[in-house]
């Protein structure tokens, strides 16, 4: 009976698809906004169930948008060529680089001779050394220079992808420590500069460099301490030490001696492009970046493209890319308009509660959208329904965002997670076991820090 009724879940998001496809719309929805609620609802559903591939789910998501009206062929297609999927697509092909010339394979040594021969150890030098690298950097661009060290890591521990829970832990590990790290600056995700902008042109008022630093730092402070308790008291490590990765990289390190040409090109490029995301994102967008780092690496023959091609997860692309061209349209046809409106008028609750709220749902809408789109959409919102309240819009301002940056569950959530889910050495329930834990103990501890610390330093709830 279990059996059938599991089964059956599985094709769920395929009967509510059908249902919102029948029904009339909601209440303030328009009629492509119901479609395009339908695809997602169906995609969803089947990237959570796995009842197809997760980038053959992403194609069909794309097909089932201009198939059922929801925005023209035309424009479905251009949504694909987001700059977070070129973004992607370059760091991957940079990772080649770092995996193929052996330099991946220098720097995991150093890393992992740090930890003696304790996994828990090298866990934790990977999930700090993830959340310090972003403070500094963006987030996503710190999971494309972990990822290939990482990577070398698993291999030389002999981890098989999928049967190994401490390979499943190595690339949870980098993913979220980076997702962690990245809300606790501006540099570590331009949700963060947004929501400050939006800020300041609607009230006026900015928050300056280190006034965030000031607001943001006991959440991720926090998550990492609790996410390191996670890893030493629950999570299953099923290897006993680590020596053997340790002996196996120190050999390579050693036959291949000195640095090669290859490696020190590498050096160079690799240098340029994190000076660029540093430095100039202001001035060259970071997708445009690391795709020219990509070029750069084939140009002067550091990898030759055969080997980026056999190295490159080609279905993540394609996963991710589906998921932002449905997501889009949830943006594009106003249903994430319709969902925030709805949200906040239905609710008539007391001053904190609200503002918990709006962290909850922001957290939610972030899995399947970008935390971008959802900082753009419900911020100005929030501000509009928060007038009733008389609430701080810099309190408003700060739940939205950094609520924004906790995407734990889903590869499509943020750009870490599909880089790290790319390494195909997980799958989306061995995420959703401790990334739903994650993300409440994230909810809990904003609460706390909203509650009690920013009053203690002068962040008032009221205005």
């Amino acid at each position: 009976m279990l059996k059938y009724l599991k089964e059956i879940s599985k094709y769920a998001g395929l009967i509510f698809f059908i249902i919102l496809l029948i029904m009339p719309p909601f209440a303030g929805l328009n009629p492509a906004g119901q479609r395009a609620l339908a695809v997602f609802v169906l995609v969803l559903s089947f990237w959570v169930t796995h009842v197809l591939p997760l980038s053959v789910t992403s194609l069909l998501g794309i097909a089932l948008l201009p198939l059922l009206n929801v925005m023209s062929l035309e424009y479905t297609f251009s949504l694909f060529g987001s700059k977070a999927i070129f973004f992607i697509l370059g760091a991957l092909i940079l990772a080649s680089g770092l995996y193929q010339t052996g330099l991946g394979s220098r720097l995991a040594f150093k890393i992992i001779s740090f930890s003696g021969s304790s996994p828990l150890k090298l866990l934790y030098g990977i999930l700090f050394t993830a959340a310090f690298l972003s403070l500094i950097m963006p987030e996503h661009a710190v999971a494309a220079l972990l990822f290939p060290i990482v990577l070398e890591i698993a291999v030389s521990l002999d981890l098989k992808p999928l049967e190994s829970n401490y390979g499943k832990l190595l690339f949870l590990t980098m993913a979220w420590g980076t997702v962690i790290g990245g809300i606790t600056t501006y540099l570590g995700g331009a949700r963060n500069l947004l929501a400050v902008g939006l800020l300041e042109k609607h009230y006026g008022i900015t928050i300056g460099f280190f006034e965030w630093i000031k607001y943001s730092w006991p959440l991720p402070f926090l998550l990492l301490i609790v996410f390191a308790v996670i890893i030493t008291k629950f999570a299953d490590i099923d290897i006993s030490d680590t020596s053997s990765s340790l002996k196996k990289l120190k050999a390579k390190s050693e036959a291949r001696g000195n640095l090669s040409g290859a490696e020190k090109r590498l050096i160079v490029i690799l240098g340029l492009v994190v000076f660029s995301w540093l430095f100039l994102s202001n001035l060259i967008n970071i997708a445009i970046t690391a795709l020219l780092g990509g070029v750069l690496i084939v140009a002067f023959k550091v990898v030759s493209w055969k080997e980026v091609e056999e190295y490159v997860n080609w279905g993540v692309i394609l996963m991710y890319g589906g998921a932002i061209v449905v997501a889009s349209s949830l943006v594009e046809t106003g249903v994430t308009d319709w969902m925030a409106a709805r949200f906040f008028s239905q609710l008539e609750l007391a001053p904190f509660l609200f503002i918990f709220l709006l962290a909850i749902f922001t957290s939610i809408l972030t899995e399947g959208v970008s935390n971008i789109a959802s900082v753009a959409v419900i911020l100005p919102l929030a501000f509009s329904a928060a007038e009733a309240y008389s609430l701080n819009p810099i309190l408003l301002t700060l739940s939205v965002a950094l609520s924004g940056g906790l995407a734990f569950l889903l590869p499509m959530g943020t750009p870490p997670n599909a880089i790290a889910f790319s390494s195909g050495y997980y799958q989306i329930k061995d995420a959703l076991k401790w990334g739903l834990l994650l993300k409440v103990i994230g909810w809990l501890i904003y609460i706390l820090v909203a509650r009690f610390y920013w009053p203690l330093i002068g962040l008032e709830t009221f205005i």
